[in-house]
């Protein structure tokens, strides 16, 4: 079964776990904390970060100085590339989240049976959000991604809702826009085919559409060749699950600002 959990929960389980695999972009505070202590009580712990962020030198030797942390406490962790998919194994269940495990993210919780419906490669996750659009009807269809670009199934969803009428509504990263012209550039394209565009503060990847919803690590940009990414993307009708992501979507849309082409 895949249900919803949170990162104080992960933290419960780090605590008591024996064999613990990790892959994030980049880790910090209470989980990294969690997985050191993990490793000093006898716990098996390897970890996987991001050796080459996307134009980021700094967090590149963030996560270089992160691993000789974690090393130092016991932790097997090293760099890889590419890493995108934020993932813990912790003795078998695996915990999905579609940020860096921070104190509020948004957390599933899944055996393995169930984990392995879930695709985990970039373009199958952005094709099952494109499919929760699609299937929107006129129905109310939101999405957040922290950044965003064309070519892509997600893109290519959002135009044809908008060009049948419907209004469909796109969150992006304040961060990521931020200097990135061809972004700006689809999302120029997306307000004239008639999607709502807003600016905001966070970085999650989720979409809901009727009764459905979608959570995932992949953002909505090109998936392919390097691009295509390690990413996981699950699409669920689970009404606790549609109802939190539906709750937080709506939160971060209502404090955040219109997008200025």
């Amino acid at each position: 079964m895949i249900s919803l959990s949170s990162t104080p929960d992960v933290l419960q389980v780090l605590s008591r776990a024996a064999e613990i695999e990790v892959h994030a972009y980049t880790l910090h505070g209470p989980v990294k904390g969690a997985l050191e202590a993990a490793a000093r009580h006898g716990a098996n712990v390897v970890v996987e970060l991001e050796r080459q962020p996307y134009k980021s030198p700094h967090l590149a030797a963030e996560n270089a100085r992160l691993v000789d942390e974690m090393r130092g406490a016991g932790v097997d962790a090293h760099l890889a590339d590419p890493v995108h998919a934020k993932t813990i194994v912790a003795d078998g269940t695996i915990y999905l989240d579609d940020k860096n495990w921070g104190a509020r993210d948004l957390v599933l919780r899944a055996d393995a049976a169930d984990a392995a419906s879930i695709p985990m490669i970039k373009h199958e996750a952005l094709a099952a959000e494109a499919q929760l659009l699609r299937s929107a009807g006129d129905a109310d269809a939101v999405v957040e991604s922290e950044s965003f670009g064309c070519c892509n199934a997600v893109y290519s969803a959002l135009k044809g809702l908008a060009r049948a009428g419907a209004a469909p509504r796109l969150l992006v990263s304040k961060d990521d826009l931020r200097g990135n012209a061809s972004e700006r550039r689809a999302l120029d394209d997306l307000v004239r085919a008639g999607v709502r565009v807003r600016v905001c503060e966070n970085s999650e990847k989720l979409a809901v559409a009727a009764d459905r919803a979608w959570i995932g690590s992949a953002n909505a940009t090109i998936a392919a060749g390097p691009t295509d990414l390690p990413d996981w993307g699950f699409c669920t009708g689970d009404p606790a699950i549609v109802r939190a992501l539906h709750d937080r979507i709506e939160g971060v849309w209502a404090g955040a600002k219109e997008f200025r082409g």
